[in-house]
């Protein structure tokens, strides 16, 4: 055995000394590990109560300015020190349990306790304000049960991890310098009251002194020499005595401080927004006072609205002589004894199948019983108008003051500030020709005072107040071409539920099925239809490769297929360029290849095209031009971005234009353009709509158009979803369809819940009003509801947590000073006092309006959450 030791230790001399150093370290702590482990606690305690200091405040800070309009800057400075309660409670509890205890397993649990918190505390704080960097809203804290089934969420949650980590190694970085001063503040404070409790408690609630079991004898390293590879252990911090004095200005301010914060939190009027700000982070995922989002708040307002109450819009199955022996296959998969969902047909088949019926719908004010525009009339009954083709673009990211750009924009304000007030004439001159095409096509003048050769208008119906129908991109996408209101849940789950109207590309693939449809007709109106989809970028976003052919496209072409197919158009491309997606304009000679096959195979062509390059991060192939001054930073950096991409965006559209003159088939093509949402840059900062309840976001351009038409503007408010109506009814009044294909159309267009804005809109009737809802990105917690007449806005939530928002868009057209609170009642009597007792009124009808319309839509759709859990 001594041998062994011998040996061992002639082995142990012959290692270099810095290698000597840490083996003698290692058996020493081996040895006794419960002296290091407490040595390590005394020497990090005070750091992981500094992260826990400094992650509650922050959290609080942000939590106050993410939500500003739920408070006014009076209550804000008034009952502001309240919001803070739960955090100093937290801070002053986790500054104890950091102070030294007599007991091991006391200090020991403490220690757990301590680190543990803190790496919650930090985390949370990081992943609220990251998630906001990417959403433009707070993590949802208390949908975290189902946060892991929200696909879009956890993708953006991912794309923010660079940002999480990026705060949470600042919060440990400050927490490191700041670390003797914040333990020292908050044991001070923690002394001061524990000197007015009996002597037989302070103990519990001040610090103690080092005992003996705290007083380890400094361990010698024998053998070594002392010099820079020598190591000495590190010693116990020492705590300093509880028996310093306090100066009595100390005191004074402290008790002071408590007292006033106590007593404003005991006389704080009850108000569920300032319970949402006093909520402390830490413990936002277990629970806390239930924001619900107001069904009862709303019933308890008086108001006759029977008229709604147990009405449904849900029918037995329409039957027409064509339907009979129908094959739902040929393009109409929601008509059928079951819907195409399998989970549905699983679970259903006891029941009997219901179809939106729009003479059921206590909303539904038609219009097809009106005439048609005036001007319109004689140019689409003397058969000069041809409609063999129909291209519908959606415009990615546009709004509606920039298609064309207006000198009245929101974004021109920016510029002039830019610089000065004074806009260069140079810049002003280039402005005023930015959306040529765009101007071209709408017929609407900009306001540009040095502009006299304004292009000849392309011809069609422009409408000036359109709305979208979702302001996330791909509900925005099912109410333009299937006519319906996106369902009012997160993301994109309509390509799994009941499609309640068929879609566009249903209606045209039925067309093709009819007996009198052949390729081989002489007449072009008996001419089938090819049905395409076309976009440069990704096409697998939040799962549009599924929705896109449960919308009726067989046919589609994005980045995937077009790579897999070769790329043989793809010029060479840069990072960003390939990072993106291929830009828009790459699609040029596809499109043409599109249009020749359409031709040769004499067919008719309905193809829907995505843009691209108007979505952030706003990059522009091709040269930059400077449009703002001081563009190299900020907002103004960001919106001169934006208006590049928009420059581009109308070249390309002119170059479909010319595209389709070349195949000299622009006398026979309806073209149709609607934004797909706004971007409220300008007005907010916001870079996407997601969770942005801007008006900006809403507002889109929308027009047909088509060079054989009289140049209309329509100023009634419109939303997106009357696309497809008017569409049809262009084809019918335009005799662009003949035999059974005329009467298909005709017997579905009564169907739509959308007015044609080929006839004069009603706004109101029988005492109802004609009311537009738009799902907002991504679709769960916010939806924006107005009316035909009033000129007001509402945002409603559909979740705990989230306010309400009016505004009064004529009022306030910026909606710079919006009305926003967590509870109803109280933004009801706000809205009284600002704005009157019409505006209250309509705020109350309203909230009826929409607390029927949610369930309401979730029944068309066929939507059951759980259902939709297991997707």
């Amino acid at each position: 055995m001594e041998s062994i030791v011998n040996r061992a230790r002639g082995v142990f001399y012959r290692l270099p000394k810095r290698l000597q150093v840490w083996a003698f370290f290692a058996l020493t702590v081996a040895k006794s590990p419960q002296l290091y482990v407490d040595r390590a606690w005394g020497a990090s305690r005070k750091y992981f109560f500094s992260v826990i200091f400094i992650s509650l405040l922050l959290s609080k800070c942000f939590h106050i300015f993410v939500n500003p309009r739920t408070v006014g800057v009076f209550s804000l400075v008034f009952w502001g020190p309240t919001f803070f309660v739960v955090d100093i409670l937290l801070i002053l509890v986790a500054c104890r349990l950091a102070r030294s205890f007599e007991s091991r397993i006391c200090r020991d649990l403490a220690a757990l306790i301590v680190i543990l918190f803190s790496l919650q505390a930090s985390g949370f704080t990081s992943a609220n304000i990251s998630f906001y960097a990417v959403r433009g809203t707070e993590v949802p804290w208390r949908k975290t049960s189902k946060f892991h089934r929200d696909i879009p969420s956890a993708k953006l949650v991912l794309s923010a991890l660079g940002i999480s980590f990026l705060i949470e190694g600042l919060i440990f970085a400050v927490a490191y310098f700041a670390t003797p001063y914040l333990f020292k503040a908050t044991g001070a404070v923690l002394d001061i009251w524990a000197s007015f409790l009996p002597a037989q408690f302070r103990s519990y609630f001040g610090d103690k002194p080092p005992t003996s079991a705290e007083n380890y004898e400094q361990i010698a390293i024998d053998d070594f020499d002392n010099d820079a590879d020598s190591v000495s252990l590190l010693d116990v911090p020492q705590e300093p005595s509880r028996g310093q004095s306090r100066s009595l200005l100390s005191r004074v301010i402290v008790v002071s401080c408590t007292a006033i914060i106590a007593f404003l939190t005991i006389v704080r009027p009850h108000n569920l927004v300032y319970n949402f700000l006093t909520q402390s982070l830490p413990f936002a995922p277990f629970g806390g006072p239930n924001y619900s989002p107001g069904e009862e708040s709303v019933a308890s307002v008086p108001g006759d609205f029977s008229w709604l109450e147990g009405h449904t819009a849900l029918d037995k199955f329409p039957t027409f002589e064509w339907l009979r022996g129908y094959n739902s296959s040929d393009g109409f998969p929601d008509w059928s004894p079951f819907p195409i969902n399998e989970t549905y047909k699983a679970t259903h088949q006891s029941q009997e199948y219901e179809h939106y019926n729009p003479i059921n719908d206590p909303l539904h004010i038609p219009n097809l019983q009106n005439d048609i525009l005036e001007p319109m009339r004689e140019a689409l009954h003397n058969g000069s108008v041809k409609i063999k083709h129909i291209v519908l673009v959606k415009l990615e990211s546009t709004r509606q003051d920039v298609w064309p750009f207006r000198s009245s924009s929101y974004i021109m304000n920016h510029i002039k500030d830019s610089y000065g007030g004074e806009v260069p004439e140079e810049i002003e001159q280039r402005l005023s020709k930015l959306t040529p095409t765009a101007q071209r096509l709408t017929g609407l003048e900009t306001g540009f005072e040095n502009i006299t050769d304004y292009p000849k208008p392309y011809g069609g119906i422009s409408a000036t107040n359109a709305f979208t129908s979702g302001t996330y991109t791909m509900k925005s996408i099912t109410g333009t071409v299937c006519g319906v209101s996106a369902m009012a849940i997160e993301g994109n789950l309509e390509y799994y539920h009941d499609f309640y109207q068929p879609c566009l590309p249903h209606i045209f693939n039925a067309l093709s099925h009819q007996p009198n449809i052949s390729s081989e007709s002489d007449d072009w109106t008996s001419l089938p239809w090819h049905t395409q989809w076309m976009q440069s970028h990704y096409g697998t976003w939040d799962k549009q490769e599924l929705l896109t052919p449960a919308l009726g496209y067989h046919a589609v072409m994005d980045k995937e297929s077009i790579n897999d197919a070769g790329g043989k158009y793809i010029p060479e491309e840069d990072e960003k360029e390939t990072h993106y997606g291929h830009e828009d304009k790459v699609l040029k000679n596809y499109m043409r290849d599109l249009i020749s096959d359409v031709k040769k195979n004499n067919t008719r062509l309905f193809l829907t095209h995505l843009t691209h390059e108007t979505h952030t991060p706003w990059f522009k192939p091709g040269e930059y031009e400077e449009i703002l001054g001081g563009s190299w930073i900020g907002r103004e950096k960001q919106i001169n971005n934006y208006l590049n991409t928009v420059v581009y965006q109308d070249e390309w559209i002119a170059d479909i234009l010319e595209i389709l003159e070349e195949a000299g088939i622009a006398d026979e093509t309806l073209l149709v353009m609607a934004g797909d949402h706004g971007i409220s840059l300008p007005n907010d900062g916001g870079v996407t709509a997601n969770h942005d309840a801007h008006v900006g976001n809403f507002h889109v351009p929308l027009f047909f158009s088509h060079p054989k038409l009289p140049q209309i503007e329509v100023n009634s408010p419109v939303v997106s979803t009357q696309i497809l109506p008017t569409i049809l009814d262009l084809l019918i009044e335009s005799s662009s369809l003949t035999g059974e294909s005329l009467q298909i159309v005709k017997d579905l267009l009564p169907l739509y819940e959308g007015q044609s804005m080929l006839r004069p809109l009603i706004p109101e009737q029988d005492g109802k009003r004609e009311w537009h809802f738009s799902t907002m990105n991504p679709g769960g917690t916010w939806f924006s509801m107005r009316d035909a007449v009033n000129p007001y806005r509402l945002v409603v939530p559909l979740i705990p947590d989230a306010p309400w928002r009016f505004t009064d868009i004529i009022a306030d057209p910026f909606e710079l000073h919006p009305d926003e609170d967590l509870d109803f009642l109280t933004l009801l009597r706000d809205v009284e006092a600002r704005h009157g007792v019409n505006a209250s009124a309509w705020l109350n009808e309203a909230a009826h309006v929409a607390y029927w319309w949610i369930p309401e839509n979730h029944r068309r759709w066929k939507y059951e959450a759980e259902e939709s859990d297991n997707s």
